[in-house]
């Protein structure tokens, strides 16, 4: 069990004060910690989350993971690697709590060629060498070659019809969230996202997601704009102890003959999502 102490320098909610101070715990991650009444605030323990004031003190108590239990490998050769990350860890940072990080032990030449946000679990591809990094970085900046897809469960029975393809978003960075507008206005780029239903379940949705386009928070922000958040993302939807029920589950590729990575085109991949 490790501990952390700080003191707080800005009026904030326990768990983002939390979180901020351990980036690799998730929403998730710190209210299974306050269940426990492993938070003290000011030497008294809480269970529940609260507002904070400057110079409180907080304590909190946790299990650090092994860096192991981050990740798994799915596939490996001479030119990439494959993992299915798991939520609450960034796949590069500023810090040392990332997941490039935990694997440049084992694979020193190792580069990210793409991300996916914290709390979104699922398959990452990394280059193991300069021209693979170069053909990855290339498929991913044109959207070709490289095909991604995402199992989510949502809260609501999705009409597909009403949810359009195409609508616009803004990034707000002073909040960490983005703006979706049906309407192209100032600051607004157009994204593209295709969902299809797999099946509903009671009054919650299970979909599939392909990016056309590639922004922070797409998927979340797009079907939550249309009234069905998914199931534990309390940013876009509604606050619960859930886990967040995002996973980049699926990839295949479509690399041109002469292409490096061609002989990828063979092969495909697909995870179970860690809430199925």
């Amino acid at each position: 069990m490790q501990k952390l102490e700080f003191t707080l320098n800005q009026e904030k909610e326990l768990i983002k004060a939390v979180i901020d101070e351990l980036p690799f715990l998730s929403r998730f991650d710190v209210k299974k910690i306050l269940d426990n009444k492993d938070v003290k605030i000011n030497n008294t323990r809480v269970k529940e989350n609260q507002n904070l004031k400057i110079g409180d003190k907080i304590t909190v108590f946790y299990q650090e993971k092994d860096s192991q239990e981050w990740y798994t490998i799915v596939y490996r050769d001479e030119n990439i690697l494959i993992v299915n990350k798991r939520t609450g860890i960034e796949v590069e940072s500023e810090t040392e709590r990332d997941l490039v990080s935990i694997l440049n032990k084992s694979f020193p030449n190792i580069k990210a060629v793409h991300r996916l946000d914290r709390n979104t679990e699922g398959l990452v591809i990394f280059a193991l060498n300069k021209l693979s990094e170069k053909t990855l970085l290339e498929a991913f900046n044109t959207r070709k070659s490289i095909e991604k897809k995402y199992a989510l469960l949502v809260h609501g029975r999705v009409a597909i019809e009403k949810v359009k393809r195409t609508v616009y978003l803004k990034k707000v960075s002073n909040i960490s969230k983005v703006w979706i507008s049906e309407v192209k206005t100032s600051g607004y780029e157009p994204i593209i996202t295709e969902f299809d239903i797999i099946e509903y379940r009671g009054d919650n949705t299970l979909l599939e997601a392909k990016l056309i386009t590639g922004k922070t928070h797409q998927i979340r922000a797009h079907i939550a704009y249309y009234g069905y958040p998914i199931v534990g993302d309390g940013k876009y939807g509604k606050e619960s102890n859930e886990k967040f029920h995002l996973t980049a589950n699926s990839l295949s590729f479509a690399f041109k003959k002469d292409s490096n990575l061609y002989y990828l085109n063979s092969k495909s991949f697909e995870i179970i999502p860690s809430w199925l």
